[in-house]
């Protein structure tokens, strides 16, 4: 693996920025980094602190999709980039790191999937307070309509059909 991809962020540095395509994860060599939700807007929320030895970054490298999130140096931090060219040699370099990847991505999963079961169920009371029982069903359906199209472009989805 090319091991020349050492890259250097400051303290408050954006690393990931939500929204944005980015094709390489990062292994933290040194420092640490906060995992943010619509960080710099009045709406921030801190996710959680990622250390040493951490891997993030794996959603963009692995699907060419957009971060949910953006990652911001807590400290000066030194990072390990790997592309998609050497992702498949770090795997093997680093076997422990393919298990924290899967578990980084389930555990995303079943969040997501809890808060969208919360949103769901709060949506619903809201407007069952307010909405006949017709309103409330078509809003039940277009709620599992987009869970559902989610998975577009899943493995899952065509084991499934």
């Amino acid at each position: 693996m090319n091991r020349s991809s050492i890259r250097l962020f400051r303290e408050d540095e954006v690393v990931i920025a939500e929204g944005k395509t980015n094709m390489e994860m990062y292994k933290i060599v040194s420092g640490k980094a906060a995992i943010y939700f619509d960080y710099g807007k009045d709406t921030e929320y801190l996710v959680g602190i990622i250390t040493e030895g951490r891997c993030f970054g794996e959603i963009g490298l692995l699907t060419g999709k957009p971060s949910p999130f953006s990652v911001v140096a807590v400290t000066d931090i030194m990072l390990l980039g790997i592309g998609a060219n050497d992702f498949d040699d770090f795997i093997i370099e680093e076997p422990d790191k393919a298990s924290q990847i899967m578990k980084n991505l389930a555990g995303m999963v079943v969040t997501m999937s809890a808060n969208v079961n919360m949103l769901k169920e709060e949506m619903l009371k809201a407007f069952s307070d307010r909405a006949d029982e017709h309103r409330v069903n078509m809003l039940n359906q277009s709620i599992m309509k987009y869970r559902v199209s989610g998975l577009q472009g899943s493995p899952y989805l065509s084991k499934l059909t």
